[in-house]
């Protein structure tokens, strides 16, 4: 498997520096949106040169061959997702959240890629298991996103000297999404989670005899309950609202801890 080159990590490392740069200029500059969307589709484009160039390499097209691959796969997809978002002005300031996490799961492949590279195996279960596990978390990206636009929203508009930006949208508008995008990613975080649990099951003797402590699978069933939780919401009241957005937040910061152990857990 080769690993990336020079090249295609420098890609990379700029890529994440034009969507840190486009998150400072949203935040401090605003009267700059074009340069905002410009870095933004620059950083999707260097990424997407990157992900283009290692396929060339690995003379395969296949995507998700190995971490380097993948994490870069995920960044992508979610920098699509984001620039949707901000084209349609569906939620304002969307990009304070996913652009830093776009930025961070590019570093993420850079390190990863070159410092602990591996493949994945090529079955039909594991590409499912891969496909469900690298593509839910593009949708519960968004979800914490709007979590935490939920949570800023709230704040501002229950303290009257903080100035709103209609640009936030409002309330109802980011519960919705939340609960749409979660419950897209928790369908795939299913499919995920059943296929990667009979994957251990079948090679018990490589986690051992205790593989349901394994750390990766206790922090993924800790974030499925956490969006069982969210999805829920709509007949439980108390956990409308505010508990929602905190739980969404939580449920992806979990997975993105899973996400690093499976680089450094084998």
């Amino acid at each position: 498997m080769p690993e990336p080159t020079l090249g295609q990590v420098i890609l990379t490392i700029t890529a994440a520096g034009c969507f840190l740069v486009s998150v400072l200029i949203s935040m401090f500059k605003a009267s700059l949106r074009g340069y905002v969307l410009s870095f933004a589709v620059a950083g999707t484009v260097f990424s997407s040169v990157a992900l283009v160039w290692h396929a060339v390499q690995r003379r395969s097209w296949l995507p998700l061959d190995d971490n380097f691959d993948a994490i870069l796969w995920i960044a992508i997809l979610t920098a699509i997702v984001s620039l949707y978002l901000q084209r349609q002005k569906m939620i304002g300031r969307i990009d304070w959240v996913l652009s830093p996490i776009v930025a961070l799961l590019l570093l993420s492949a850079a390190f990863f890629g070159t410092v602990m590279p591996h493949s994945y195996t090529h079955t039909l279960w594991a590409t499912l298991h891969r496909v469900s596990v690298f593509t839910g978390p593009i949708f519960l990206a968004l979800a914490a996103a709007c979590g935490v636009m939920y949570l800023i929203l709230s704040a501002r508009l229950r303290n009257k000297h903080s100035p709103v930006d209609s640009r936030f949208g409002s309330l109802e508008r980011l519960e919705h999404l939340n609960y749409t995008a979660v419950s897209i990613g928790f369908a795939l975080l299913t499919v995920g989670l059943i296929t990667g649990v009979v994957r251990v099951v079948e090679s018990s003797t490589r986690f051992g005899e205790h593989w349901f402590l394994n750390p990766k699978i206790v922090l993924s069933v800790a974030a499925y309950v956490l969006y069982a939780l969210v999805l829920h919401s709509p007949i439980n009241p108390s956990f409308r609202g505010r508990r929602t957005a905190i739980l969404s937040i939580a449920g992806f910061v979990l997975l993105l801890g899973t996400l690093g152990l499976v680089q450094v857990i084998r």
